[in-house]
């Protein structure tokens, strides 16, 4: 009888959890960054427009990164796949470098970390993705590291920052 008990509070308590841990949101869709609440739009040499396509499966992430305008040739693009079970893949990036990514869920935030190697220094990534209520409204929190070797004074080896992108299209239903 103890057993049953135990069991049943056991089953009932999996249940409990289960229907209040969060749903992961879908990112998918074409987000424009907003340069008026971006830090990127400001840095000492303006990225200028960036657009983010995302698509996202129950196992996959895919955020391709246009940067740049169409009517200019000083467009680039990243595709980058993650995922989403947090074990680690390599892609071929930017210039046929390889790119070695990883995703996992913290909550309802997304964090990908992505490694590759830059004139012999490794640069790393980290993003913590994030909708606002609405869904339209994506916030990344960036933070670039260069671990180059050395260390001297007044060397700033990390950068943060956050960025704001507005979902493009139709509106959600």
């Amino acid at each position: 009888m103890r057993l049953i008990v135990i069991a049943v509070f056991t089953a009932v308590l999996a249940g409990a959890l289960a229907a209040d841990s969060p749903a992961a949101p879908e990112f998918s869709g074409t987000w424009k960054m907003d340069p008026s609440r971006s830090e990127s739009a400001h840095q000492a040499v303006p990225i200028g427009p960036v657009t983010l396509l995302i698509k996202q499966t129950a196992s996959e992430f895919t955020l391709e990164t246009r940067t740049g305008e169409r009517d200019k040739a000083a467009i680039a693009n990243e595709t980058l796949t993650y995922k989403l079970d947090g074990s680690e893949s390599t892609v071929v990036g930017a210039a046929r470098a390889s790119v070695q990514t990883k995703a996992h869920w913290d909550g309802v935030k997304l964090v990908t970390e992505t490694a590759r190697n830059v004139q012999d220094s490794t640069v790393t990534t980290r993003y913590v993705l994030s909708l606002d209520p609405s869904g339209r409204e994506l916030t990344i929190d960036k933070t670039l590291t260069v671990q180059h070797g050395y260390q001297f004074q007044g060397a700033n080896n990390i950068g943060t920052g956050k960025d704001v992108f507005v979902k493009q299209g139709s509106a959600k239903k």
